[in-house]
């Protein structure tokens, strides 16, 4: 019986490698490995790799943000907009590494995704 290979979604959301679905994007350090430790993919192709990381990093912040001030003007009608607004900002804070953490994996995956073919991996001999 063939062996089940995980979900994308389920890669994503455990920080695994686009291509097999199985390595670690991260290392026990905490900092982004060189290259997936099972299939070999580079996940730093290049100097500002990840700059284009920012574009999801940018869309994960404001959906926390939109989310907590939603649910704080809910929970709080008599705040006015302004203190909703930076108790939202605070509370995102402890966040951002997570978002920090999610927007590379999705931009190695979106990478993955637009240009399959390029696995870059390591530099040629």
């Amino acid at each position: 019986m063939p062996e089940r290979r995980r979900s994308l979604l389920s890669a994503i959301l455990r920080m695994r490698c686009p291509k097999c679905r199985e390595g670690r994007i991260f290392g026990s350090n905490g900092r982004t490995n060189r290259s997936c430790p099972i299939c070999g993919l580079s996940f730093n192709r290049e100097e500002g790799y990840f700059i284009g990381a920012m574009y999801f990093s940018y869309f994960l912040a404001v959906a926390f943000l939109v989310g907590f001030y939603v649910i704080g003007r809910l929970l709080l009608p008599g705040w006015s907009s302004e203190w909703v607004a930076g108790a939202a900002v605070l509370l995102f804070i402890p966040f951002t590494p997570l978002v920090t953490r999610y927007s590379r994996v999705l931009w190695i995956h979106y990478d993955r995704w637009a240009w399959p073919g390029a696995d870059f991996l390591g530099p040629p001999t």
